[in-house]
Protein backbone atom coordinates (compact mmCIF):
# COMPACT_ATOMS: atom_id res chain seq x y z
CA UNK A 1 0.00 0.00 0.00
CA UNK A 2 2.49 2.17 0.49
CA UNK A 3 4.07 1.98 -3.01
CA UNK A 4 1.06 3.30 -4.75
CA UNK A 5 1.07 6.35 -2.38
CA UNK A 6 4.66 6.84 -3.87
CA UNK A 7 3.23 7.30 -7.23
CA UNK A 8 1.37 10.73 -6.83
CA UNK A 9 3.81 13.47 -6.65
CA UNK A 10 4.27 15.45 -3.90
CA UNK A 11 2.13 18.53 -5.19
CA UNK A 12 -0.61 16.08 -5.41
CA UNK A 13 -0.59 15.84 -1.75
CA UNK A 14 -0.14 19.20 -1.08
CA UNK A 15 -3.38 20.03 -3.21
CA UNK A 16 -5.06 16.82 -1.72
CA UNK A 17 -4.46 18.53 1.61
CA UNK A 18 -5.90 21.92 0.47
CA UNK A 19 -8.73 20.60 -0.94
CA UNK A 20 -9.72 18.32 2.66
CA UNK A 21 -8.67 21.97 4.20
CA UNK A 22 -10.89 24.13 2.20
CA UNK A 23 -13.61 21.77 2.73
CA UNK A 24 -13.49 21.83 6.64
CA UNK A 25 -13.13 25.52 6.74
CA UNK A 26 -15.65 26.05 4.36
CA UNK A 27 -18.17 23.19 6.27
CA UNK A 28 -17.25 25.27 9.41
CA UNK A 29 -17.90 28.52 8.12
CA UNK A 30 -21.57 27.26 6.35
CA UNK A 31 -21.65 26.59 9.93
CA UNK A 32 -20.65 29.63 11.55
CA UNK A 33 -23.28 30.92 8.98
CA UNK A 34 -26.22 28.63 9.49
CA UNK A 35 -25.61 29.67 13.40
CA UNK A 36 -25.70 33.50 12.72
CA UNK A 37 -28.82 33.48 10.57
CA UNK A 38 -30.90 31.60 13.29
CA UNK A 39 -29.38 33.71 15.84
CA UNK A 40 -30.71 37.09 13.83
CA UNK A 41 -33.93 34.68 13.14
CA UNK A 42 -34.41 34.55 17.17
CA UNK A 43 -33.69 37.85 17.56
CA UNK A 44 -35.94 38.96 14.77
CA UNK A 45 -39.05 37.26 16.28
CA UNK A 46 -37.90 38.44 19.58
CA UNK A 47 -38.00 41.97 18.64
CA UNK A 48 -41.45 41.16 17.05
CA UNK A 49 -42.74 40.04 19.74
CA UNK A 50 -41.14 43.53 21.82
CA UNK A 51 -42.83 45.30 19.15
CA UNK A 52 -46.06 43.46 19.55
CA UNK A 53 -45.77 43.89 23.15
CA UNK A 54 -45.32 47.35 23.32
CA UNK A 55 -47.96 48.57 20.81
CA UNK A 56 -50.56 46.48 23.32
CA UNK A 57 -49.47 48.12 26.19
CA UNK A 58 -49.99 51.66 24.31
CA UNK A 59 -52.92 50.57 23.32
CA UNK A 60 -54.18 49.96 26.90
CA UNK A 61 -52.82 53.30 27.86
CA UNK A 62 -54.64 55.17 25.08
CA UNK A 63 -57.87 53.28 26.46
CA UNK A 64 -57.57 53.85 30.30
CA UNK A 65 -56.04 58.21 29.41
CA UNK A 66 -59.63 58.23 27.06
CA UNK A 67 -61.60 56.51 30.18
CA UNK A 68 -60.25 58.68 32.59
CA UNK A 69 -60.99 61.95 30.04
CA UNK A 70 -64.25 61.29 30.08
CA UNK A 71 -64.89 60.38 33.62
CA UNK A 72 -63.73 63.52 34.63
CA UNK A 73 -66.21 65.55 31.38
CA UNK A 74 -68.85 63.83 32.91
CA UNK A 75 -67.84 64.88 36.83
CA UNK A 76 -67.17 68.61 35.53
CA UNK A 77 -70.23 68.31 33.56
CA UNK A 78 -72.45 66.97 36.75
CA UNK A 79 -70.66 69.85 38.60
CA UNK A 80 -71.77 72.70 36.33
CA UNK A 81 -75.13 71.72 36.16
CA UNK A 82 -75.88 71.28 40.04
CA UNK A 83 -74.12 74.85 40.09
CA UNK A 84 -76.57 76.05 37.22
CA UNK A 85 -79.71 74.84 39.11
CA UNK A 86 -78.47 76.77 42.58
CA UNK A 87 -77.41 79.57 40.44
CA UNK A 88 -81.54 79.50 39.32
CA UNK A 89 -82.50 78.62 42.49
CA UNK A 90 -80.62 81.79 44.44
CA UNK A 91 -82.20 83.93 40.79
CA UNK A 92 -85.51 82.60 42.02
CA UNK A 93 -85.08 83.87 46.13
CA UNK A 94 -84.15 87.07 45.08
CA UNK A 95 -86.89 87.81 42.71
CA UNK A 96 -89.00 86.37 45.45
CA UNK A 97 -87.55 88.92 47.97
CA UNK A 98 -87.78 91.84 45.60
CA UNK A 99 -91.53 90.68 44.91
CA UNK A 100 -91.86 90.62 48.76
CA UNK A 101 -90.42 94.14 48.82
CA UNK A 102 -92.83 95.51 46.68
CA UNK A 103 -95.62 94.12 48.15
CA UNK A 104 -94.59 95.82 51.48
CA UNK A 105 -94.21 99.33 49.90
CA UNK A 106 -97.57 98.87 48.44
CA UNK A 107 -99.27 97.86 51.71
CA UNK A 108 -97.45 100.72 53.20
CA UNK A 109 -99.15 103.32 50.49
CA UNK A 110 -102.46 101.69 51.19
CA UNK A 111 -102.19 102.72 54.98
CA UNK A 112 -101.30 106.09 54.16
CA UNK A 113 -103.88 106.57 51.36
CA UNK A 114 -106.63 105.24 54.68
CA UNK A 115 -105.11 107.53 57.03
CA UNK A 116 -105.43 110.29 54.88
CA UNK A 117 -108.84 109.70 53.39
CA UNK A 118 -110.37 108.94 57.31
CA UNK A 119 -109.01 112.33 58.69
CA UNK A 120 -110.05 115.66 59.45
CA UNK A 121 -107.53 118.98 58.90
CA UNK A 122 -105.24 118.55 61.78
CA UNK A 123 -105.20 114.91 61.04
CA UNK A 124 -104.62 115.81 57.10
CA UNK A 125 -101.72 117.71 58.24
CA UNK A 126 -100.39 114.98 60.68
CA UNK A 127 -101.12 112.92 57.68
CA UNK A 128 -99.07 114.70 55.49
CA UNK A 129 -96.07 114.88 57.81
CA UNK A 130 -96.55 110.94 58.35
CA UNK A 131 -97.17 110.67 54.41
CA UNK A 132 -93.47 112.49 53.87
CA UNK A 133 -92.06 110.39 56.54
CA UNK A 134 -93.49 106.97 55.16
CA UNK A 135 -92.29 108.11 51.68
CA UNK A 136 -88.67 108.75 53.21
CA UNK A 137 -88.82 105.02 54.61
CA UNK A 138 -90.12 103.44 51.99
CA UNK A 139 -87.70 104.55 50.05
CA UNK A 140 -84.75 104.04 52.12
CA UNK A 141 -86.38 100.44 52.64
CA UNK A 142 -86.63 100.29 48.41
CA UNK A 143 -82.74 101.38 48.50
CA UNK A 144 -81.40 99.30 50.67
CA UNK A 145 -83.62 95.96 49.61
CA UNK A 146 -82.42 96.59 46.22
CA UNK A 147 -78.43 96.91 47.55
CA UNK A 148 -79.41 93.89 50.01
CA UNK A 149 -80.76 91.58 46.84
CA UNK A 150 -77.90 92.69 44.77
CA UNK A 151 -75.01 92.05 46.98
CA UNK A 152 -76.70 88.71 48.03
CA UNK A 153 -76.79 87.78 44.49
CA UNK A 154 -73.56 88.42 43.63
CA UNK A 155 -72.52 86.04 47.00
CA UNK A 156 -74.74 83.85 45.67
CA UNK A 157 -73.38 83.38 42.62
CA UNK A 158 -69.89 83.49 43.25
CA UNK A 159 -70.41 81.16 46.36
CA UNK A 160 -71.71 78.26 44.07
CA UNK A 161 -69.34 78.70 41.87
CA UNK A 162 -66.57 78.54 44.22
CA UNK A 163 -68.27 75.38 45.74
CA UNK A 164 -68.58 73.91 41.80
CA UNK A 165 -64.91 74.52 41.24
CA UNK A 166 -64.00 72.65 44.81
CA UNK A 167 -66.01 69.83 43.97
CA UNK A 168 -64.70 69.39 40.07
CA UNK A 169 -61.23 69.96 41.24
CA UNK A 170 -61.46 67.43 44.71
CA UNK A 171 -63.66 65.17 41.84
CA UNK A 172 -60.58 65.17 39.15
CA UNK A 173 -57.79 65.35 41.38
CA UNK A 174 -58.80 62.40 43.56
CA UNK A 175 -60.20 60.59 40.68
CA UNK A 176 -63.95 60.56 42.60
Amino acid sequence: MVAWLKLLPAWAWAAAAGLLLALVVGGVQEIRVSGAQAAAATARAALADYKKEIAERDRQGAIAALQETKRRLALIDEVETDAQQQTAAARNDADAAGTAIERLQQRLAAAELRAREAGNAITAQLGQAAEAAARMRADVLSRVGAAAGLYAGVADERGIAGTACERAYDGVAKGG
